[in-house]
């Protein structure tokens, strides 16, 4: 029987712990490998792919820059690796992997290429809008995790948002703990410490939580090149002792399963897998109404939506589920049956098995026979 080849060209892998590497590489470990053959391809920051802790066939391509001789001559190459390895399916990530991989894809003849988008486009520059106008004639489909991303994608781009298509993420099930194995007056944050993820939001949110809840315990998980001016923003606010930054993690579900609530301030989200890991380990959150927050975030059901930058408005919800940490119980338990029921690791995987299938056979690709 042949297997259903599916090709993922990505920019950068970085060190796979951001969302859409973190994603991607979810979704090929749980393919279904007696159906499907992914492989994988980077085209920059190699270093990651030496680790060799990989299920499926990797390759990096060490492309420097764009639109140069070496570009052109590693996309021709790339084009005679999907031709000689007869790729059903091309699936890009990032400018770079739209531009380089969807224009070898393109070569190729393969017709099933899917570009995907999965954020609102807040780092687009003069340069990566110039580049998406070339990548954009190469795709079949536009693959977004939100309506939100789809919405803003097809109009700062200028695609028919027809043409999108939307796979919200998910992951996998893991035990709750116990009501008596939470922490008091905890509160945890999963992002990378990047302007975008506005944590200082936070820190001044603590200032006055902790007026009433002197002994609150802010948990912030990731890392990045904020680190050392929050550090210090933390230091001039005078809540070093309530605040820990222990860095990244590979299991987050331990690092926050034992907290009282999950925070995100971001100021653009595509689809936050963070909202679902909060809850996931049964926690309430509070999210600002940006991105595809809105889609998971049920108000007043499974947590509170506040618009970004508000800080006051956070310290307000935080401190309304501390004072009723029953509500908060109740909330917490409604955002873990959300999950089990919408935002599995089984409901995306599956979803991006039916969605290969699909695009395939409509593209003409012999499969399973």
């Amino acid at each position: 029987m042949k297997k259903l080849r599916v090709l993922y060209i990505i920019g950068s892998m970085g060190d796979g712990r951001a969302g859409t590497e973190k994603n991607l590489l979810t979704i090929i470990t749980h393919l279904d490998k007696s159906t499907f053959e992914p492989l994988l391809i980077t085209l920059q920051d190699c270093d990651y792919f030496r680790s060799g802790k990989f299920v499926c066939e990797t390759h990096c391509w060490h492309l420097e820059r764009m639109f140069t001789i070496d570009m052109f001559a590693k996309r021709k190459k790339l084009a005679d690796f999907i031709r000689e390895r007869t790729v059903d399916v091309v699936q890009t990530f990032f400018v770079e992997g739209h531009l380089v991989g969807g224009g070898a894809a393109r070569m190729a003849g393969v017709q099933a290429i899917i570009s995907s988008r999965r954020n609102l486009g807040y780092s687009y520059g003069l340069k990566e809008r110039l580049y998406l106008r070339i990548a954009n004639r190469y795709p079949k489909r536009w693959l977004a995790n939100s309506e939100a991303v789809t919405e803003k994608i097809s109009r700062i781009e200028g695609i028919k948002s027809e043409l999108f298509d939307v796979i919200y993420n998910g992951v996998e099930l893991k035990a709750v703990l116990p009501a008596q194995q939470h922490l008091k007056q905890t509160i945890v944050m999963v992002a990378n410490l990047r302007p975008v993820k506005s944590i200082p939001t936070l820190i001044q949110a603590a200032v006055e939580v902790v007026k009433e809840f002197p002994q609150a315990r802010f948990r912030i998980v990731g890392e990045g090149p904020d680190r050392h001016s929050l550090q210090a923003q933390i230091s001039e606010a005078g809540l070093h002792s309530n605040f820990e930054m222990p860095g990244s993690t590979n299991d987050v579900h331990a690092a926050i399963a034992n907290a009282t609530m999950g925070v995100l301030t971001s100021t653009s989200e595509g689809f936050s897998n963070s909202l679902l890991e909060y809850m996931r380990a049964g926690l309430p959150v509070i999210a600002t109404k940006v991105g595809g927050n809105s889609e998971v975030v049920r108000e007043g059901v499974t947590g509170y939506l506040i618009e970004a930058g508000d800080h006051r408005k956070l310290a307000e919800r935080i401190l309304e589920l501390l004072r009723n940490p029953q509500s908060a119980m109740v909330m917490g338990a409604a955002g873990r049956k959300l999950v089990e029921d919408k935002f599995s690791l089984s409901a995306m995987v599956q979803g991006h098995e039916d969605y290969y299938r699909k695009i395939a056979s409509a593209a003409g690709s012999q499969f399973g026979d």
